[in-house]
């Protein structure tokens, strides 16, 4: 096949860090350089940078695209540039990325910017199922999803002394560890667990540990001392990579406990798709964009979001049966690195692209 010539413009990329920078770095540096000649116009600031960056990139790409057989548009947000590469260059390629966020943002005059848009490329890309429905339902078309991919590699570096971690939390080695890692917002449900299923576990050698920062902090840490479980859940906040590593294999269980929040949504969870590579059982509300990462009995067992005593019996035996879920953890975590990791994400793209330029 002929190499496929692509420009990816992104607003997200290191060192910026965050979800969409990670999901930017690695899809842009797995492609197959014998099949894919891939350039790139980023960001790798806060995005406070948009002001000028939107209109340098705009101009960068109607410049550099004429030698491109594909414009791939990192967000639904950028989508102007490509309106224009598509406008001056009609026989271009043009493809936008879509996350979740980048479409259901209620203000209303980006709402407004985004319907100027819709169905005027030659493919949308959808990170999940919900995500495409979404997308669909406010009047996009010529959509399909690819879904987010995870760094095989990203457990093999240095990780911090598991022992200090567990000492400073008060974790005995015969504790059952549950993790969860996140923006601690409503739709991520932690709250909701915190109040309704923790208690439920008072009896258990558990130990729940939430690691991650957001507007919800406040009500959660009200929640912990409200039902008397300061000695079992600990908000650590944001972490070091290398602290976070030693918590993901290490631990027992990553707790995923979504629930439904009107107008926002979880576009795919990808943490939930880190934590079983990592050999966490996964246990996660099947709603959204989770339903893509995570496949029941597969890489991980998919929840009733917001049924408590489904989330507290699955515990339960956990407890129960701890080196029976870590043995099955193992394997999920072999099915979860063959089918996301970024190497088999970027032949699907690659795929896409050489479909739509016509070539095998």
């Amino acid at each position: 096949m002929k190499k496929i010539k692509l420009l990816y413009i992104t607003r997200k990329y290191p060192p910026a860090v965050g979800g969409m920078e990670n999901f930017s770095y690695n899809l842009y540096n797995n492609f197959d350089p014998n099949e894919v000649s891939a350039d790139i116009i980023s960001l790798g600031k806060s995005q406070k940078h948009l002001v000028w960056f939107l209109p340098y990139a705009g101009i960068k790409t109607l410049i550099k695209a004429k030698k491109y057989d594909v414009i791939f548009v990192g967000d639904a947000l950028m989508s102007g540039i490509g309106f224009f590469t598509k406008l001056l260059y009609p026989r271009k390629k043009v493809v936008v990325n879509v996350f979740g966020l980048d479409i259901t943002y209620k203000n209303p005059l980006y709402q407004f910017y985004l319907k100027l848009f819709y169905n005027k490329f030659d493919k949308y890309i959808s990170i999940s199922r919900e995500t495409d429905n979404t997308f669909r339902k406010r009047g996009g078309k010529r959509s399909c999803v690819i879904n987010c991919g995870v760094d095989t590699e990203q457990f093999s570096g240095k990780c911090a002394d598991y022992s200090e971690i567990c000492r400073k939390n008060n974790i005995a080695d015969d504790d059952v560890v549950l993790v969860t890692v996140g923006r601690l917002v409503k739709r991520k449900g932690v709250e909701w667990f915190v109040r309704n299923v923790m208690p439920k576990l008072k009896d258990q050698k558990v130990k729940y540990l939430i690691v991650g920062g957001g507007e919800d902090h406040d009500r959660i840490a009200q929640c912990i001392e409200e039902k008397g479980l300061g000695d079992k859940v600990k908000m650590l906040g944001r972490v070091e990579t290398e602290e976070l590593n030693s918590i993901y294999t290490h631990a027992d269980a990553f707790i995923m406990p979504n629930i439904h929040v009107e107008g926002d949504m979880e576009g795919f969870g990808l943490v939930a798709v880190e934590a079983s590579l990592a050999g966490l059982a996964v246990f996660a509300s099947g709603i959204e964009g989770i339903r893509d990462a995570v496949i029941d009995q597969k890489n991980g067992w998919v929840m009733e979001s917001g049924n408590t005593d489904q989330y507290a019996d699955r515990i339960k035996d956990l407890c129960a049966n701890r080196e029976a879920y870590k043995k099955k953890a193992e394997e999920f975590s072999r099915y979860t690195r063959e089918k996301y990791s970024w190497k088999a994400i970027c032949r699907q793209y690659t795929k896409l692209f050489a479909e739509m330029l016509g070539r095998k």
